[in-house]
């Protein structure tokens, strides 16, 4: 039994260091990109800036601009994808407020410093390095596209709404950290449960502003390219090679798992296994043993059965008288072991008088220590045998 388990611990090893090596093999494939790959601090940006807007229908052109100021925080998750949260904030200059819900004069009174402010999360996409790839370094002159979805909040009518955002960055980057964008816009407003959109219901705005690019964990402020650039067939033979380790892996495990199976089968077989032992040779031993765990004296659900078999042989030969006698394993204290044996004579007796109703008179029980001559396996040996005296 303890040469199955050895077996058993040495499989699942094997199978560990299988997943293992495949978690690597995965990772070598990754380092196919054309990036390091970034840790979650890295790529990320912050921006200010200031600029214009004006509804899109209105009087004249100009003629309802106001002026507005930005805030962004953002992360770029490659080279040419990234997010952003945005923050508009449009600013009143004078005692006059647009209609927002119909674009169509200025009036009223304004009493609040800001005429409306619009917080909204944008998706960004660097056309340059979607469509031209990543050189390892910003270019100089970079469009960016961006779109997003937000909340608004008018000031001048006190409403809240949903808006819809779809912008155009003009990036210069004048050093590795720093660009200079500039920022053409259109918002659309939702305003009264419109679900669509409205030109009547949006604004323009034109921003000019300063972006800082925090370092990175490879000591850029950018995305760092690869040592190694791989041609197209070394790719395709780095993926050849990782199909058939994947293939060996899945073999590999396959028949791991098979011989584990085939162990806990035979780990099965020889607990249930009845060992005959004679003791001694005037006295009959009878089939049926009890095997406890290491160190216990409970009897567990998968032992149980045996003492059920003496009972019902009991039962059925009334005359018969049984001694239970219980051994402890070799390895350990001499005097625990001793009280362990005694332990252990003590809870079949008690499983067979209490549960099964068998006349305490008919039944002695001892405590013989530890011993190693009962059975082969030092593990088979924590047990309780039956020593049938008389019919």
């Amino acid at each position: 039994m303890q040469s199955i388990n050895t077996k058993l611990k040495q499989v699942n090893m094997k199978k560990i260091i299988l997943s293992a090596f495949m978690c690597v093999a995965t990772l070598c494939a990754s380092a196919q990109n054309a990036t390091i790959n970034s840790k979650f601090g890295d790529n990320w940006f912050i921006g200010i800036g200031g600029g214009v807007y004006e509804p899109t229908v209105g009087q004249s052109v100009f003629a309802d601009m106001r002026p507005e100021v930005n805030f962004e925080l953002g992360r770029y998750f490659t080279p040419a994808f990234g997010m952003r949260a945005n923050l508009i904030a449009g600013i009143n200059t004078n005692n006059a407020i647009g209609n927002r819900k119909t674009n169509l004069a200025w009036y009223g009174l304004q009493k609040t410093a800001i005429d409306f402010t619009n917080v909204s999360l944008d998706a960004l996409l660097n056309l340059n390095n979607f469509f031209g790839g990543y050189n390892g370094q910003p270019r100089p002159f970079e469009v960016v596209a961006a779109a997003g979805i937000g909340w608004g909040h008018d000031y001048s009518i006190v409403d809240n709404y949903v808006t819809s955002k779809f912008e155009l960055d003009f990036n210069f980057n004048v050093s590795e950290a720093v660009q200079i964008a500039i920022k053409p816009a259109i918002t659309y407003n939702f305003q009264d449960n419109k679900q669509d959109l409205s030109i009547n219901s949006s604004y323009l705005s034109l921003s000019a502003g300063l972006v800082y690019k925090f370092g990175n964990s490879n000591g850029t402020h950018n995305f760092k390219l690869c040592d190694k650039k791989y041609t197209q067939s070394e790719m395709d033979e780095l993926n050849g090679r990782i199909n058939s380790l994947r293939n060996d892996y899945e073999n590999r495990l396959a028949n791991a798992n098979k011989t584990i199976k085939d162990l806990q089968d035979a780990l099965a077989a020889e607990k249930a296994k009845d060992k005959t032992v004679i003791v001694n040779k005037t006295t009959t031993q009878l089939a049926p043993v009890v095997i406890f765990d290491k160190g216990k004296s409970v009897i567990n659900s998968t032992q149980q059965p045996s003492v059920k078999m003496i009972a019902t042989y009991m039962k059925n030969h009334p005359t018969s008288k049984v001694n239970i006698k219980g051994y402890a394993s070799p390895e350990g204290n001499l005097e625990l072991n001793q009280k362990l044996s005694i332990a252990r004579a003590e809870a079949v007796y008690n499983m067979l008088t209490k549960t099964y109703k068998i006349d305490p008179a008919r039944l002695t029980k001892e405590g013989l220590g530890p011993t190693s001559e009962v059975f082969d396996e030092n593990d088979w040996n924590r047990v309780c045998i039956f020593i049938e005296e008389s019919k």
